[in-house]
């Protein structure tokens, strides 16, 4: 059997998987003529998924996790090539450095909708001139430097949720 071949790590499952291989690579069951692997709870899990695993779903294998982050000896980094302190790093510049972007990330001010109602409302004034008029409207609230007036309104609606989120805005 294909799961015999396969070298198994010392980390479990904690949960009934299906998982997909070719040539020794983690894939989906989508790739053509990949080879899967069922393992039931408890069960070794073979090393060519742990890094997959420990970097995207750690929830799925038995592992001593701290505030998310998986807890690894020196030797278990080096064999299963993970930076732990590298997660970490990019853990905390996702977070929310400022008070104001924690509170626009709870209470965005501006949302797709509420910005597509204000574009519906200048077309339906000004007609052929709405995106226009709109555009000019992105402008006077938001700062001529953070809107780009050559983009599509759908576009400048995207940028302007994408620096709220960034607490730019």
């Amino acid at each position: 059997m294909a799961e015999n071949k396969l070298a198994l790590s010392e980390f479990k499952a904690a949960d009934n998987l299906t998982l997909h291989y070719k040539d020794d690579t983690p894939c989906t069951n989508l790739v053509k003529d990949s080879k899967e692997v069922k393992i039931k709870k408890g069960e070794k899990l073979p090393k060519i998924f742990i890094k997959q695993f420990i970097l995207n779903n750690p929830e799925l294998i038995e592992i001593k996790t701290n505030d998310s982050i998986p807890e690894l000896t020196a030797s278990q980094q080096k064999d299963y090539d993970i930076d732990i302190p590298k997660i970490i790093k990019e853990k905390k510049e996702k977070e929310p450095k400022t008070e104001k972007e924690v509170i626009d990330k709870q209470f965005p001010k501006w949302t797709i909708e509420n910005l597509n109602i204000k574009l519906g409302y200048f077309i339906k004034t000004y007609k052929k001139e709405g995106d226009s008029k709109f555009k000019d409207w992105t402008e006077s609230e938001f700062g001529e430097k953070l809107i780009d007036r050559r983009k599509s309104v759908d576009n400048i609606i995207i940028q302007i949720i994408k620096l709220q989120e960034k607490g730019k805005i």
